[in-house]
């Protein structure tokens, strides 16, 4: 979920609860779809359900006193959001784009180990990656460059949803600039101007604002460790 580092243990076949449990429980699931703008749960909020991302991107944040607003996460097909260990959400969670969601009407706070021991393994694996993953986060957030912060989360797509076809590699960047500098702790200036600096060393070309083509793999990755 987090743009920071892929999450191995969703890249799998999506993950149905239902067919997990066998402890004479009922479990019912939905599958609905929603529209770009769409807020599936505030902060605080009674966290009933979890969402497994089956299509399109959900933006998880949180919003300071003052207005400023800190993305958490990017959550891809996949990715589970809104697990709680009391019954609350702690972040806000909204649709980036079209979206098709799987709601789990369970959560870690209102499950048994003792009855539902799959489910509760698969939770505790998902939030071990996503203790990794915030570590990788935090690092890129207060050691990284401006270039080395873009170029490792344009990095990160580009190994997740990066698709080649004859000999170029291109992703969707749905996700706006402001998007972006939120995640990334930089303004909306010094993304765009980031962007540009790689565009114009031909590390990458923008056909569009939400299309990325890499030319130069390798000088991404780079960048992503060392500015040049």
């Amino acid at each position: 979920m987090y743009v920071t580092s892929p999450n191995h243990f969703f890249d799998a076949a999506p993950i149905h609860v239902e067919e997990i449990l066998e402890n004479d429980i009922e479990v019912t699931s939905a599958v609905r779809t929603f529209s770009a703008g769409s807020i599936l749960f505030r902060e605080g909020d009674p966290s009933d359900y979890v969402y497994e991302v089956i299509e399109g991107v959900l933006r998880s944040s949180k919003i300071l006193c003052d207005g400023r607003r800190q993305i958490i996460s990017f959550g891809y097909p996949g990715d589970i959001l809104g697990i709680s260990h009391n019954c609350i959400y702690h972040s806000d969670c909204e649709a980036i784009s079209p979206v098709k969601v799987r709601i789990h009407y369970l959560n870690v706070c209102s499950t048994d180990f003792a009855k539902t021991p799959d489910f509760c393994d698969l939770m505790l694996k998902h939030t071990a990656s996503e203790m990794n993953n915030m570590q990788e986060h935090f690092m890129m957030l207060g050691r990284k460059s401006a270039i080395e912060k873009v170029a490792s989360f344009l990095s990160v797509l580009m190994d997740r949803v990066g698709n080649e076809s004859d000999g170029t590699l291109t992703f969707d960047l749905p996700m706006s600039r402001s998007d972006i500098a939120d995640f990334l702790g930089l303004t909306i200036e010094t993304v765009s101007r980031t962007l540009t600096a790689l565009r114009k060393r031909g590390v990458i070309e923008l056909p569009s604002a939400h299309q990325v083509i890499v030319l130069k793999r390798g000088a991404l990755r780079s960048c992503a460790e060392q500015e040049e």
